[in-house]
Parts: structure tokens; sequence; C-alpha cells
């Protein structure tokens, strides 16, 4: 099962309400400028590429109808129909007839191979063509329209046109992330951030990570995952069950809106688990005297005022 994504094209009202909503699967939306637009994208790689797109729409308000109501793929922008000039040309994936639609046609479905997007044509000049497979990035149209009648029954009234849907086709891995690793008790805090610029790092959608114990003389790394899929909204994982003072090896890899997965971070990120001792032996390290030192004026009871007063002296700075 896919998602579905909801694309709203508002008609202007010719006496009554008319609506038209052209829904597609496997598409994510986003809101720009004041909310009143709403743009999609439909983003796929090359394991897609012989995938059905599959959509439906439904319509209120609809039998004044002048045009046959079309839906279309395009290089170009959209229009109020699918262009004549446009190279490669736009494909038709759907018409209703101004007779349905008139007879009170409200709704529909249909569907698409992704690999007939016009932006894999081969273009008619004898240039090299996209082929589904190729490692490229492009960007394609979805489009709907139709025409209603003005108030004196002239095929002059509102043209309906949809906000477009992005039919992205994206085969370009992204970069791997950058990996920050924390040491601590028999444990490992990861942080992974999306590298690279522009649309690279933006397409980020997730990560994925994996840990090895440092091969012994110059072995192969036995590495597995962990931490499942990271969101890259909160891309922090904690690995437990660790040992002290062994080193462990991490790469990281980004995945991309349609699926794509880079390559490892390289180098492989080092992190070593570290003993935490607690505040006695903070005390100790930093030049307190253990029990039954020097400063045990009793000679063998603990320097209790010693402690004490490093103690006190800690909580008040943690006040302070």
């Amino acid at each position: 099962m896919r998602p579905l994504l909801a694309v709203l094209l508002l008609l202007p009202a010719l006496g009554f309400s008319q609506t038209l909503t052209l829904q597609v699967t496997g598409a994510s939306s986003s809101v720009t400028g004041s909310g009143s637009t709403t743009t999609s994208t439909f983003a796929r790689n090359a394991t897609s590429c012989g995938n059905t797109v599959r959509g439906n729409w439904v319509g209120t308000g609809l039998t004044t109808a002048c045009t046959t109501l079309q839906v279309w793929l395009t290089v170009g922008t959209c229009g109020s129909v699918p262009s004549t000039t446009n190279t490669p040309s736009d494909v038709v994936v759907y018409t209703a007839q101004v007779g349905t639609l008139a007879a009170g046609l409200t709704t529909d479905t249909f569907s698409f191979s992704f690999n007939t997007l016009p932006g894999f044509s081969t273009p008619t000049d004898g240039g090299v063509g996209v082929n589904c497979g190729d490692v490229v990035d492009f960007t394609n149209l979805l489009c709907a329209a139709v025409q209603l009648r003005d108030a004196t029954n002239a095929c002059t009234g509102t043209i309906a046109q949809a906000t477009p849907v992005t039919m992205r086709y994206d085969n370009v891995p992204p970069d791997p992330p950058v990996v920050n690793v924390t040491p601590l008790d028999s444990k490992l805090s990861v942080s992974l951030a999306a590298s690279g610029t522009g649309n690279t790092a933006s397409d980020i959608q997730s990560f994925q990570l994996q840990i090895a114990p440092e091969p012994l003389d110059g072995g192969t790394p036995n590495y597995t995952f962990v931490g499942g899929t990271i969101s890259v909204n909160n891309p922090n994982v904690t690995i437990s069950n660790l040992v002290n003072g062994e080193n462990y090896w991490l790469q990281g890899y980004s995945v991309d809106e349609a699926s794509n997965v880079s390559g490892p971070s390289t180098p492989p990120s080092v992190g070593q688990p570290v003993v935490s001792y607690g505040f006695y032996a903070n005390y100790l390290n930093s030049g307190g005297q253990p029990a039954g030192g020097c400063g045990d004026t009793a000679g063998g009871a603990p320097s209790a005022l010693a402690v004490l007063s490093v103690l006190l002296l800690a909580v008040a700075r943690r006040r302070g």
C-alpha cells in the first residue's frame, strides 16, 4: 500500500461551487507561500521504472464543462491544455469527455507507467535521450485542467487548472553524512548530519548507521546496522553494551526522497567507550587524598573533612 496525496484544484464559483481534487498515489506534499498553494513531489529512482502510477479525481459542479477534462505529463509548464510544441511531446494520461461530465460524472481513476515520463523520451534532433536506469535527476510535471461555460453558456468561462504535481526521476545517490561520535561508559553517542549543498542536502530524508569492532591485524570489519531508520529530524543514536577501551568503527549512509542510498561515510569514524568512575574517582584524579593518606591526621580514619569540603564546594559551584 502506497501513501496517498490529495492535491486540491480550486475552480472559481460560477453560480455554485465547483471543485476538482486530483489524487496521486505515492506523492509527498509541502505547503508554500501563504499556504494557499499546495505543491507535491512524486520522487522515484530506477527501481520504479516499470511501476504503475495510479490516481483518481473527484469533482463537484463540473456539469458546465465545455472541454474535456485532461490529465497529462509535460517537460514544460502546465497550461490550460497539453502543449503541441514541447519536445519531447506532452503525454496525456486521462481524458473525461464533455458529455460524461455533463451527465454528472464526479469521480474516475487514471494510471500510467512511470517510464512513460516524457523526460525519458529520445530527442527528435538525434541527440542522446535519457533511459530509465541512467544516473540522472530530472523533473516533469503532472497537469490537469478543464474549461467551464460562462453565465451566457459560452465556452469562454473559467479554466480550472491544477497546481502541478512534480514527477521526479532521481537516480543520483546523495552524499554520505557527517558522523560525530561521543564516548560514554560502555556506550557511544552518535549524531549524523547531511553533507553536500543545495538539493543534495535538502533531499535527505533519513540515515542509516553501522558499527564494527576495530579489526585486528588489518582484517575485514564485521559491520552490523544499528538504530534502524534514523530520522533526519532526530539524527541521534546511542549504542549500548559496548566494551570500554575498545575501538569501534562507525559508518553512516544518507537516504534521499527517491530512496537512493549513499555510499558509506569514509574513512570510518572511530569511537572508544570510556569508564566513568564517578565523583570520588575524579576527586582522586584531581589530587585529593585517598583514605589513610598523608592528609589523614587521625592515622587510620579517612579524611572526611577534606571530602566534605570538596563536596560542598562542588554543590556551591553548581548552584552558582
